[in-house]
């Protein structure tokens, strides 16, 4: 008879570290109990309510019942890694070629300046900007009277310091928005511009990367949606998640239809012999 080629088996040091390492990687098919970082005492408690609950009378049912617990045990575990798993694979950093398949016009801009900038922005963040190009932009085409000026430093401080910044530097315009409103500045060329609206512009352009995020938020928005519902798509449809689901559920009804078997066995058994001692 020819030799057979299966090794039944990693033969090798290395070989069988991975094979161990498949076997740990949701504890599921793992002979071990308590993995390393979970709690002994947990367990021990959830195994003490399954016994309470089954009452084993002999050491077959004892048995049983703990490998219920055990298996009770490893569907929670495997539920609690499923879990961790779906929150990492959606909060993963998107990469430049997921905002390329946006299809969005990123034009001159580095599509790396913009994902890092967007990396950093909180809701608290996005909110800002929104107000403060929004008013820029505004600002550029209709010059702001001083009232309206006089609001930016509550509605939107950042824009505000911004042009608090520019007076400094103009020297003559520091004496608040009372004075900017109807200011007028020269630049080197020559010609003459409305101060506000100049640095209006100005600010346009220092954050042309943030400007153009805030223009097409909506759009980046929807995308980070798409992408995230991929994503989750993707992740659910693993058959090894449902593997390991389904076998730990056959798994824990097998046991538990045996240990009604037995049950029921030990309750027959104990009727016959009380009526043997009548008889």
């Amino acid at each position: 008879m020819a030799k057979s080629n299966r090794t039944g088996g990693p033969r090798t040091d290395q070989g069988k570290l991975a094979a161990s390492r498949n076997a740990i990687k949701t504890g599921s098919y793992s002979s071990l109990i308590i993995l390393p970082g979970e709690s002994e005492e947990d367990f021990r408690l959830l195994e003490e309510q399954f016994f309470k609950d089954f009452s084993p009378q002999d050491v077959a049912q004892s048995a049983m019942v703990r490998s219920l617990a055990v298996i009770t045990w490893k569907k929670l575990r495997a539920e609690k890694i499923e879990h961790a798993g779906l929150i990492q694979a959606l909060n993963l950093p998107f990469t430049l070629n997921d905002y390329h398949k946006l299809n969005l016009p990123f034009g001159r801009h580095q599509a790396g300046d913009i994902l890092n900038w967007i990396g950093r922005l909180s809701d608290a963040d996005t909110k800002e900007w929104e107000v403060a190009v929004k008013f820029a932009q505004q600002y550029l085409e209709t010059p702001p009277t001083v009232a309206q000026l006089q609001s930016v430093e509550s509605i939107s401080p950042f824009l505000y310091q911004y042009y608090v910044d520019a007076a400094e530097k103009v020297g003559s315009l520091d004496r608040g928005p009372s004075y900017w409103a109807g200011a007028r500045i020269k630049t080197c060329d020559g010609e003459e511009y409305n101060f506000i609206s100049y640095y209006s512009d100005q600010f346009l352009k220092d954050h042309e990367v943030e400007t153009w995020v805030i223009n097409h938020l909506d759009a980046f928005k929807q995308g980070v949606k798409d992408m995230k519902e991929a994503r989750l798509l993707r992740f659910l449809q693993q058959k090894d998640i449902q593997r390991v689901h389904d076998d730990l559920d056959r798994a824990f009804y097998r046991t538990l239809n045996e240990l009604r078997n037995h049950q029921k066995w030990r309750r027959d058994e104990s009727a016959i012999d009380v009526t043997d001692e009548d008889n």
